[in-house]
C-alpha cells in the first residue's frame, strides 16, 4: 500500500510546475498567531468561551469568485483568521481547489471535473457567485487555483514569529460510482504536497477536514498515510446526517460508531456538525456532545444568489429549527428561542458564507476577542 503512495507523491512532484502562486491583491500582515488559531480550533469547547473562530466558506465568495486566489486573499486580508477551501483530483490527478464536481456553475467549463485533465480545466475562467465571468480591475480573469498554489499563498501570510493564517483544506470524496476519487489517496497526495515545501510553519497552519465514512476508521487512516499530529495544523472528521451510519442511527450520534472511535484516536480530532441537523436529530447530537469532547465546527452554509442574507440580516442558524419535532419549538428544549447559543456554547469555529454577518453576531455575544489570538 505504501508503495502505491510513493507512486502518489512522485506525481505530486511531476505536476508542481504547473503551480505558481501569484498575490493578486496586497498581502496584508496577521496579528494572529498561528499556534493560537490551532490551539483555541482544537480545545473543549465552554460554555463560557469568549472566542468563537471564523472561518471563510470558499474564501470571500461574495466578493470574488470561490476558492479563487482572489477570495482567499480577500479573506486574510479582512482579518479572518481561517478559510475553508476544497480539494479535488483532476483526470490526471492535480489537486485542484473546487467544491463541485461539475464545472459549468464556477465557470465557463463544462463537464465533470474528474474526467478532465488540469490543462483542459485551465481553460475556463472562473464566474462570481452571480454566474458572470470575473474580472478584476486590470482585465484579469481567474483561473481554477492548485492547492500547491494556495499554500504558496499562504506562505506569504506567514512570518518569522509565527504569524499568520489556517487554511481548512475540506478533502473530497468520489460522488458517483464513475468518479474513481479515493479520498485517502487524496489526501495523502496533498500531504506529499505540503510536505514537498519543506517549510515546518506552513505545515502547522494546514488542517485538513475529511469524511468519517471517508475516513473509514483511525487504524485505516494511519496505515493508509502519512498523517504526522504533530506536522500538521490538526484533522477534522465530518459526519453528515445523510451518511449512513447517520441514518442507521436515525441521527442520534449515541448509535453511530464512527463517532466513538475516532474520539478514541490517538491525537487531537474534533468533530463538524453542519445545519442539516433539525429538531430531534438536533436535540440527539448536542445531548451526545455533552458526554464527549464537544464538536469543533459549526458549518453554516447560508448562501443566498442575490446577498438577501446579508441584507436583511438573516443569520445565522433559524434554518436549524423544525416545526415537525417533538422537541418543543423544533429546538432544544434549554435552548428554545435562542438557537444561535445552542450552537455558540458548544463549538470553536463557526465557518460560514458569510463571515462579517456572523462576526457581528457574535460580537454580540461577547465571543469575538480575538485578543486571544495574539499571544
Amino acid at each position: 500500500m505504501r508503495a502505491s503512495l510513493i507512486c502518489t507523491s512522485v506525481v505530486a512532484l511531476c505536476f508542481s510546475f504547473h503551480a505558481r502562486a501569484e498575490t493578486l491583491l496586497p498581502v496584508k500582515s496577521s496579528q494572529y498567531l498561528v499556534s493560537a488559531i490551532t490551539r483555541n480550533m482544537f480545545r473543549l469547547p465552554t460554555p463560557d468561551q469568549d472566542l468563537v473562530l471564523l472561518s471563510a466558506h470558499r474564501g470571500s465568495w461574495e466578493v470574488y469568485p470561490e476558492n479563487s486566489a482572489y477570495a482567499l486573499q480577500d479573506a486574510w486580508n479582512s482579518q479572518i483568521e481561517t478559510v475553508e477551501v476544497d480539494a479535488r483530483f483532476t483526470a490526471d490527478k492535480e489537486v485542484i481547489l473546487s467544491h463541485d464536481y461539475r464545472i459549468e456553475r464556477e465557470s465557463t467549463g463544462s463537464g465533470l471535473l474528474y474526467e478532465q485533465s488540469y490543462s483542459q480545466i485551465q481553460q475556463a475562467d472562473l464566474r462570481d457567485r452571480h454566474g458572470r465571468v470575473f474580472k478584476d480591475a486590470q482585465g484579469r480573469t481567474a483561473k481554477f487555483l492548485t492547492f500547491s498554489a494556495a499554500l504558496d499563498l499562504l506562505a506569504q501570510y506567514l512570518t518569522d514569529d509565527g504569524r499568520g493564517y489556517v487554511m481548512i483544506v475540506d478533502v473530497k470524496g468520489a460522488v458517483d460510482d464513475q468518479d474513481p476519487t479515493d479520498p485517502t489517496e487524496l489526501i495523502q497526495h496533498c500531504l506529499d504536497i505540503l510536505a514537498a515545501k519543506g517549510n515546518p510553519q506552513l505545515s502547522k497552519a494546514v488542517v485538513f477536514k475529511l469524511k468519517g465514512k471517508d475516513a473509514v476508521d483511525v487504524g485505516t487512516f494511519l496505515h493508509r498515510t502519512t498523517y504526522d499530529p504533530n506536522a500538521v495544523g490538526g484533522l477534522i472528521i465530518v459526519e453528515n446526517p445523510d451518511d449512513d451510519s447517520v441514518k442507521v442511527s436515525n441521527n442520534d450520534p449515541h448509535q453511530d460508531t464512527v463517532y466513538d472511535q475516532w474520539n478514541g484516536a490517538p491525537f487531537p480530532v474534533q468533530f463538524e456538525m453542519n445545519q442539516f441537523y433539525r429538531g430531534d436529530g438536533l436535540q440527539a447530537y448536542f445531548g451526545y456532545v455533552d458526554q464527549k469532547q464537544g464538536f469543533a465546527t459549526y458549518h453554516e452554509s447560508n448562501y443566498y444568489p442575490e446577498g438577501v442574507a446579508n441584507s436583511a440580516g438573516k443569520c445565522c442558524f433559524g434554518h436549524n429549527t423544525d416545526p415537525t419535532s417533538n422537541a418543543p419549538g423544533g429546538i432544544v428544549p434549554d435552548y428554545r428561542g435562542d438557537p444561535e447559543m445552542a450552537i455558540v456554547n458548544r463549538t470553536n469555529l463557526i465557518t460560514t458564507d458569510w463571515p462579517d454577518v456572523v462576526g457581528d453576531m457574535l460580537r454580540a455575544l461577547g465571543r469575538r476577542n480575538t485578543s486571544e489570538l495574539s499571544r
